[in-house]
This record gives C-alpha cells, sequence and structure tokens, in this order.
C-alpha cells in the first residue's frame, strides 16, 4: 500500500490524531520540518500545518513522528 499525501483521504481518526497533535505542537513540527525542508513554506495556523506536514512527509511519517515525540 502507498503512503498518503492527501488529506482528504485519511480518515477520521487520523485526522484527528494530526490536528490534535499540531494544535498542542506547531512549533515543534513547523521546527523540524524547516531543518529537514528549508525552503518549504507548510503553514502557520495548525489546520495548515497539519495538512502541509501530511503532503510534504506523507502518514507514514507523520505517524512515526508523533509517536516517538518528547516535549
Amino acid at each position: 500500500m502507498s503512503d498518503i499525501n492527501d488529506w482528504v483521504k485519511l480518515s477520521e481518526e487520523d485526522k484527528k490524531l494530526i490536528s490534535d497533535f499540531v494544535s498542542s505542537n506547531s512549533a515543534a513540527v513547523r521546527e523540524m520540518m524547516r531543518n529537514k525542508f528549508p525552503s518549504l513554506y507548510i503553514g502557520r495556523h495548525p489546520d495548515e500545518v497539519a495538512r502541509g506536514w501530511l503532503m510534504i512527509a506523507g502518514l507514514n511519517e507523520v505517524k512515526t513522528f508523533i509517536s516517538g515525540y518528547k516535549k
């Protein structure tokens, strides 16, 4: 199965997982993406960041980051 990069193809459960995580950790996600992809802009508001992160990294990488994230 291929990775998902399109927000509309996500399950409601995955949308909630990503949205909730980004709402609580938006600065960390933006910083990580800025370091990994310095020339790309993924947004500033949590909903933009969540969709941009998914579009660039894909669902597998997003879920891996979320599960391994420590504050």
